[in-house]
């Protein structure tokens, strides 16, 4: 029901993205609405998708919209603030000293630390890492959406989630 929803509303915002650019999204509609199975991860769904085009077209996301679907996470799920702050911690210096991650794949990496499991946050961001890793080899882009690959970690985590347990 929800990868519907999901997938209609990616090609009203994918319309203006390059062919391989919309099929990616397109299938990545598909991944985060099969697993969208409760609230949360409805919310957090949508939300990816939503920033993973965004940032895939203007390599930026709006802060006043990304802050606030952050904190609505943050205020309508528990969350543990010691999981956020550390991984926040952790991996903001890590973009200090590379360079280059921006500000919105770490807060959103805290996120997935504070309202996820601290593991599954590190899952996540490991499997973005192997999925950024083979599109820099396959494409060669100047710069990374890493916010589509963190999508892509969280469907994948989610999807063997609800095949494991």
């Amino acid at each position: 029901m929800f990868s519907g929803l999901i997938l209609l509303s990616v090609a009203k915002l994918t319309k203006d993205l390059a062919a391989d650019n919309r099929c990616f999204h397109c299938c990545l509609a598909v991944l985060l609405g099969i697993v969208a199975q409760t609230w949360l991860s409805l919310l957090l769904s949508v939300g990816l998708l939503i920033f993973s085009v965004s940032d895939w077209r203007e390599r930026s996301v709006s802060a006043g919209w990304f802050s606030g679907w952050c904190s609505l996470l943050l205020i309508l799920f528990p969350c543990d603030w010691f999981n956020l702050c550390l991984l926040a911690a952790l991996v903001g210096g890590l973009a200090i000293v590379s360079h280059g991650l921006g500000s919105a794949d770490v807060i959103l990496i805290g996120v997935f630390g504070g309202v996820l499991q601290l593991e599954i946050a590190l899952i996540i961001t490991f499997l973005a890492c192997i999925s950024a890793t083979v599109h820099w080899l396959v494409t060669h882009p100047s710069s990374l959406p890493l916010i589509s690959h963190l999508a892509i970690g969280y469907g994948c985590v989610q999807l063997a989630h609800g095949w494991l347990f």
